[in-house]
């Protein structure tokens, strides 16, 4: 969870610190010069307030928090200008309004997706999958969703992928990994206790675990070897649709299955083409689809 909505949401916190916490969310990037003893005097609270209020949010201390809730700033003010991904269109828009919008928020969602990319981290995750011959998706809802169409591609240059249609069976097949195998867990909070499950799980098995999830520090990211961040725009449940969520899944799961196929380019061209020529009984009349 992004700290914006940490500090919205704790409830484990004091009076002073609760308004610590509104004051640093009303002054956002004005808090960049402020030390604890400046935090003291604009609240009327006290320096060891910043200090505790720092802690329960999980850094060491004041200069920390700031530092990174000021990155986050930074990338939440990049992007998506006009366009609320919570709330896109409104009752008063027409279909063309609506379909403009929904376009220009799918393109800003990839934008963001790809801003977010860390080459160290794109990469261990597909020496991870090219290793291996097992890869198993874990998360819940609309995730597995996306999961499929990756599974359906990767099928084509000969990797199998297992999803679990029912969601009961994701704790056990997690029980049956082994360190030749590898995860792939998807979970935008980060926090969502079935997936959390699975981790460990996992974990305790030495399987590699790459996890797709929201920037910001949560229990996902810290358990995974190493970790995908998905554009992080969307409030977890006051929202029409996760529609920017589901473009940042898709993409990145496209450019995973793109890098996987770049490894053995020639092999997995002619697998591929071989497969679909033998499986895809598809013709047309159009010139333009028509193979040579």
């Amino acid at each position: 969870m992004i700290i914006s909505n940490k500090l919205e949401s704790m409830d484990s916190l004091s009076k002073s610190e609760e308004i610590l916490a509104k004051f640093i969310l009303r002054e956002k990037e004005n808090i960049e010069s402020l030390s604890t003893k400046d935090l003291a005097k604009a609240t009327y609270t006290s320096p060891s307030t910043a200090v505790r209020l720092s802690k329960k949010l999980g850094f060491s201390g004041w200069n920390e928090l700031k530092e990174k809730y000021l990155e986050e700033l930074h990338y939440l003010n990049q992007h998506f200008s006009n366009i609320d991904p919570n709330y896109p269109f409104d009752t008063n828009d027409t279909f063309i309004n609506v379909a403009a919008k929904i376009g220009h928020l799918a393109s800003e969602s990839i934008e963001d997706t790809l801003s977010l990319l860390k080459h160290t981290e794109l990469q261990k995750a597909v020496e991870l999958l090219h290793k291996s011959q097992h890869i198993s998706i874990y998360g819940i809802s609309n995730s597995l969703i996306m999961a499929y169409d990756f599974k359906h591609k990767m099928l084509r240059i000969n990797k199998y992928v297992d999803i679990m249609n029912v969601p009961e069976e994701q704790p056990f097949v997690a029980s049956n990994s082994t360190p030749q195998h590898v995860a792939i867990l998807i979970s935008y909070s980060g926090e969502t206790e079935g997936v959390l499950k699975i981790a460990n799980i996992l974990k305790r098995n030495r399987t590699p675990l790459i996890s797709l999830t929201s920037i910001g520090e949560n229990s996902l990211r810290k358990l995974s070897d190493c970790a995908l961040s998905i554009s992080t725009r969307e409030k977890l449940y006051s929202k029409i649709a996760t529609y920017s969520t589901n473009n940042s899944i898709h993409l990145i799961l496209d450019i995973l299955y793109s890098c996987l196929f770049k490894m053995d380019y020639d092999r997995n061209l002619e697998y591929k083409t071989n497969v679909s020529k033998n499986v895809d009984e598809r013709v047309s009349s159009s010139t333009l689809l028509k193979e040579e």
